[in-house]
């Protein structure tokens, strides 16, 4: 079946969720899943653009296919930065981090669970991303599995508490309750017993790295999926906690493997012989104590059943940095194994599967080091002895739980991570995701000495990359580093380099302001000229102009502006003239706190307004004087300011709306809905009229008509965040660019009338 494009308006959810196949392009159909969701949610008239937007935004290869549609309101003019994102939809967003995620299949549709520290077992269709929230919980979830009894899905989690509770998969009816007899789950699975009979094994261990109580012992019980009755139990040694278990039918005998922090035991579930055990090296109960297991995998490679188990290695022997190693224990002798390639000491294996009759496994930075749980999540899906196929590079900050599985008859990957987001990846399209150099920290206009507008493109290095607006062609660069160098550096995107950007024109020359890492304060440059930076007056070292000094923070709100005649840059809480590098007015806040600015007017006043969490506050620039403060959605982002209407206005992000304030008065005169927190926006003038952009948490880029509020377009649909937005009008073209928050930077020619 073919998509047709022209039915989407008109289309129901069962027209919806069943247009895939056929003779589609592959890129066509990734575009289509990843905006089906939102397809979903739409009114008809609007799905044909959102699913355009989310092609030109990711994936660019399916634009020729809606040529049969006619042209829209806009058009894409460049892109550039990062490549499309690795294709993955976001099934569930969790109130805290999530430490347990599963996948099932049942009569053709693929599930995924995930659960964590709000208590809430989310249930999603992993195509539609459709379905309920299951409660009950009162401790965080820790272990979640899929099954089938009695010919019926069901779906099994355990807590912190120790309390399993289980529930019918299509009807989300609630099935037993039980709970354990000390420590806590940390591991399902379903497992199939003599005669066939499914039991519901659940490894149970405990805190304090993984060991229990003097009364207490590591275990895995096996129990009746259907009562929650204990059927059996499959003793550790003593005081043995158990931090992971996995399953394989092997011939006509089902193996059940489980690891401790020590040791690891083989079991046959029909008789409950122990097999063997074993001592692999130090499992990693850093892992454990920070919410982790080590993944486990049973299967049969070369002709023989073997346990893969992740351990602790030293290069060189003795040498006091460790790193992770996948070694291959075999069934017949436990004793005898096989390493395989290590890893780093940041990375590791989080989960293991078999496909195709290969090994596969994802591999991720999820290590409790300093530092680690703001990095972002750098994952690769590995096949042993092969060249890595799928790198992802998950939005989650740190992966802490994922899970293979499949859909629609394809290998598929369920993350999830301490943001308390759930996606699910194509685990076997190859996709190489190298980074490019670019990353989200900021887009500002200015226009060069010739008159041509050009971008300043704010990066997760310590560069502020130049374009040109109209061909997104690369015409310079700037450093932000004290040194003046710009080259990348290794750190964290949540804290990169160029945390501030504002780029305006001063007395007919284009000047950047740019804030770097650690306390460098604020740089000057004048772009595109033979000057480096700019030199300060009795400055011996040169090369540009500091503004705050190695003792005061780099600030991240930074603004140009103009006050009676006199040009001004706000940087923080510090309104500087940037021709003279003379201090204008300090306002009585903490620099570092104000998270932007923007200059305007309110009634016969120039203003300076700055935010810090949910307040904006208007400033006159040229004394430091307050005038009045607003209170807004500390969820929100996005500050700008602008004539509309005969009116100085103050536009606000404010979780999903956008405030639009009389600045003269201080009154709240509009708000306009979005679909997701604003977390970006522009104002700019067009024609007669103003216009606002705005960007969103849920990646979507819009223009509106800022006097009507009236959405004229859906321009992009990003799979990350939205992190800045700017318009301008160049060569008579209004042209609108959004940056995604790691760095993809499109430019949008948009059909406005003027």
């Amino acid at each position: 079946m073919t998509l047709d494009l022209t039915l989407l308006n008109e289309a129901g959810p069962a027209f919806l969720r069943g247009a895939l196949g056929g003779s589609c392009p592959p890129a066509l159909l990734r575009a289509y899943r990843r905006a089906l969701p939102r397809l979903l949610a739409l009114p008809g008239p609007e799905r044909l653009e959102y699913l355009c937007a989310t092609a030109a935004a990711e994936e660019p290869e399916a634009l020729t296919a809606f040529d049969v549609i006619g042209p829209g309101t806009w058009t894409l003019a460049w892109e550039t930065g990062e490549r499309p994102t690795a294709f993955h939809v976001c099934t569930a967003r969790h109130d805290g981090p999530v430490w347990a995620v599963a996948m099932g299949e049942f009569e053709g549709r693929t599930f995924v669970a995930s659960g964590g520290d709000d208590h809430v077992v989310r249930l999603r269709d992993a195509f539609d991303q459709s379905g309920p929230d299951l409660e009950g919980h009162t401790a965080s979830v820790r272990a979640l599995a899929f099954g089938v009894v009695d010919g019926r899905p069901v779906l099994a989690g355990g807590d912190h508490d120790g309390t399993i509770r289980t529930w019918d998969l299509l009807t989300g009816a609630s099935g037993f309750t039980c709970d354990t007899t000390g420590g806590h789950p940390t591991a399902m699975a379903f497992v199939e017993a003599e005669g066939g009979r499914m039991l519901l094994a659940v490894a149970i261990g405990f805190d304090n790295r993984g060991f229990p109580a003097e009364d207490e012992d590591g275990r895995v019980d096996l129990l009746d999926p259907a009562t929650g009755e204990l059927v059996r139990e499959l003793r550790a040694e003593e005081r043995d906690g158990i931090l992971d278990l996995a399953v394989a039918k092997l011939g006509e005998s089902t193996v059940l493997a489980s690891l401790s922090p020590y040791e690891l035991y083989v079991w046959d579930v029909a008789t409950g012989e122990q097999l063997g055990t074993a001592e692999p090296s130090d499992v990693w109960e850093d892992m454990e104590q920070d919410g982790f297991a080590p993944p486990l995998l049973v299967g049969v490679w070369s002709g023989r059943p073997e346990v893969a188990v992740v351990v602790r290695i030293e290069h060189p022997p003795g040498y006091t940095v460790q790193s992770r190693e996948v070694v291959y224990l075999k069934l017949e002798n436990l004793g005898d194994r096989t390493p395989s390639q290590g890893f780093d000491r940041d990375q590791g294996p989080v989960t293991m599967t078999t496909h195709a009759g290969q090994n596969v496994m994802l591999v991720a930075n999820h290590t409790g080091a300093v530092g680690a749980w703001e990095r972002p999540a750098k994952a690769v899906i590995w096949h042993p002895g092969h060249e890595t196929d799928v790198d992802l590079d998950a939005d989650t900050r740190l992966i802490t739980a994922a899970a293979f599985g499949r859909l629609e008859g394809r290998l598929c990957l369920a993350t999830a991570g301490l943001d308390g987001t759930v996606q699910v990846w194509d685990a076997q399209t190859p996709h190489r995701h190298r980074r490019t150099g670019y990353g989200g920290s900021g887009l500002a206009l200015f226009t060069t000495v010739q008159g041509v507008p050009a971008l300043a493109v704010g990066t997760h290095s310590d560069t502020v990359l130049l374009v040109d607006a109209a061909s997104g062609k690369k015409i310079g660069s700037v450093g932000c580093r004290q040194s003046g160098r710009g080259h990348d550096c290794d750190i964290s995107p949540y804290d990169h380099c160029c945390r501030g950007l504002a780029a305006g024109n001063v007395a007919g020359r284009p000047y950047i302001a740019s804030s770097g890492c650690a306390a460098y304060g604020t740089m000057l440059w004048q772009p595109l000229s033979k000057i480096r930076g700019i030199t300060r007056k009795g400055d011996a070292k040169g090369g540009q102009v500091t503004f705050g000094g190695m003792d005061h923070a780099s600030p991240t709100a930074l603004a140009f502006g103009e006050a009676d005649g006199r040009a001004l840059l706000a940087a923080g809480a510090d309104v500087w003239d940037p021709v003279t590098q003379e201090r204008v007015a300090k306002l009585p806040r903490w620099g570092f706190s104000l998270s932007e600015s923007a200059f305007g007017r309110a009634g016969d006043q120039p203003v300076l307004a700055t935010r810090c969490g949910s307040k904006v506050d208007l400033w006159s620039p040229l004394t430091g004087r307050h005038i009045r403060a607003l209170g807004v959605d500390d969820a929100g982002e996005g500050l700008a300011m602008g004539r509309i209407a005969d009116l100085d206005v103050l536009a606000v992000g404010s979780g999903r709306y956008v405030h639009l304030w009389d600045a003269t008065i201080g009154e709240r005169r509009e708000w306009i809905p979005h679909t997701s927190t604003v977390t970006c926006l522009s104002l700019v003038e067009h024609g007669d009229g103003v216009l606002l952009v705005t960007g969103t948490e849920d990646g979507t880029v819009a223009l509106w008509d800022a006097a009507s509020q009236r959405r004229l377009a859906i321009l992009g649909a990003f799979a990350r965040p939205v992190c800045s937005v700017a318009a301008a009008t160049v060569r008579g073209n209004l042209h609108v660019y959004g940056q995604s928050h790691y760095g993809r930077v499109l430019a949008w020619r948009v059909d406005v009338p003027v």
